[in-house]
Parts: structure tokens; C-alpha cells; sequence
């Protein structure tokens, strides 16, 4: 008999805040993981969202360590790449999807505010 695909309405339910609290992040990598499934759950955040949240935040930590007041994004880049490149190709593959996304977004409350504009003067 095939086995239903967990629910994820459920799994937020039972990862209870006091739960997240308990958990020992520093020697299980996978409670963290399901913590922070568990987190967007409960955030009620849609999905296309969440992916943009993830997605900066990825490209966040990994120049975390080379991105200072001195630096420019590109210069915490290249130091990136110089050290992982594996890692700054990730970023570089990314980074325009989540631009687009944000400029997508911008632009479509932009157009909302300029119409809202139009009907007012009406």
C-alpha cells in the first residue's frame, strides 16, 4: 500500500516553539534543516517567497566572510570564487534569478501605486 506523503501542515504543528528551543544545532545539521522548514511553515509565507528568502540568505552567508566595509560585492566575489568556486558559480546561477525577482516586484508595486494615482485624481 503506497505511504502518504507527509503533511506539511502537521509537521508544523508538531515542531512546537519550545521544541525549536531544545534543539542542539551545533551536532545535528538535519534538526536545523527541519527547524527552518519548520519556521516557514508556520511564517504562512508563500512558497515563490520563501524561495526568495532563501535564496538571499544563501548568497548572504557564503560572502558573509569575505563581504566587510572595505569591500565591494564583487571584491567579496572574486575572494569567494577564489576559495570555493564551486560555491561562487552557485551564487553567479542564482543571483540573477533573485534580482529579477526582486525588480519583478518592485516594479509591479510601482505600476499598483501608479494606478492607484490614476483612480484617485478621478
Amino acid at each position: 500500500m503506497p505511504q502518504s506523503q507527509p503533511d506539511a501542515s502537521r509537521h508544523s504543528r508538531a515542531t512546537s516553539r519550545r521544541d525549536l528551543l531544545r534543539f542542539d544545532f551545533h551536532r545535528d545539521p538535519e534538526q536545523l534543516s527541519g527547524a527552518l522548514q519548520a519556521l516557514l511553515d508556520r511564517s504562512g509565507v508563500p512558497a515563490e517567497e520563501r524561495i526568495r528568502v532563501l535564496g538571499g540568505a544563501l548568497v548572504l552567508e557564503a560572502l558573509r566572510p569575505y563581504w566587510s566595509d572595505s569591500r565591494t560585492p564583487a571584491e567579496a566575489h572574486a575572494l569567494l570564487r577564489r576559495d570555493d568556486p564551486e560555491l561562487a558559480d552557485a551564487i553567479e546561477a542564482i543571483a540573477p534569478m533573485l534580482l529579477g525577482r526582486a525588480q519583478a516586484e518592485a516594479d509591479a508595486r510601482a505600476a499598483l501605486a501608479a494606478v492607484a494615482a490614476l483612480l484617485s485624481r478621478q
